[in-house]
């Protein structure tokens, strides 16, 4: 019994002999060459870089904002405030205002009168300076009346164009189809003299005479 014991044990460290044989007979793969740590950081920021150049390719065009100093601040007007707005008159300013006009008007009457004189004056001193003025109170004979009496020898007078006004520029008649303003003479002798509602008042030789209007 001992020596089947004896067998089996020994065939027991025999078989485990040929397995650890067999295992140290396996090739082992050589170690994997370390990589160095800078090189895993350079290929990271390659990587970045182009990331953010993709990126921008990528984008639409978008348009330059405007620097600020370039661009001035408008302000937006806000509503005008209670001070700025003007407050309606009082009842009481009202009153002054109407007790005042009256005042002014009685300073004003004098000043106005005083002008009124001296235009009149004025007017007086140029009528007297010129010529062919004509006495207002003085009635004038007509052409046909003129020539009857043979006082004056008076040329074919005809008036085509009649415009009168208040104003004195604006008046001007046609007289023997020739246009005439105050102080014009005609060829044939005639001076007009002044313009009327009625006509013209001429001047000849001396002799004043109303043209009528036809």
């Amino acid at each position: 019994m001992s020596f089947i014991l004896d067998a089996l044990k020994k065939s027991e460290i025999d078989r485990q002999q040929q397995g650890g044989a067999e295992f140290a007979a396996i090739p082992q793969s050589p170690k994997a060459s370390s990589v160095p740590r800078w090189l895993w950081g350079v290929g990271f920021l390659l990587l970045l870089n182009l990331a953010v150049l993709l990126g921008l390719w990528l984008r639409p065009d978008a348009a330059p904002s405007p620097t600020q100093g370039s661009v001035p601040t408008i302000s937006e007007a806000g509503p005008p405030s209670a001070a700025d707005i003007a407050a309606p008159p009082s009842f009481e300013q009202k009153v002054a205002a109407a007790r005042q006009r009256p005042v002014e008007q009685q300073k004003k009457g004098p000043t106005e009168v005083v002008a009124t004189n001296t235009n009149q004056a004025v007017q007086a001193v140029l009528i007297s300076q010129n010529p062919t003025a004509v006495p207002a109170s003085e009635p004038y004979p007509s052409l046909q009346e003129v020539r009857a009496s043979g006082a004056s020898e008076l040329p074919d007078l005809h008036l085509n164009i009649h415009v009168y006004s208040s104003e004195p520029a604006g008046r001007f008649v046609f007289i023997n189809m020739t246009k005439l303003r105050e102080g014009s003479q005609l060829d044939e002798g005639p001076v007009v003299a002044e313009i009327t509602p009625d006509g013209v008042v001429l001047s000849h030789q001396g002799q004043y005479f109303l043209l009528q209007r036809d």
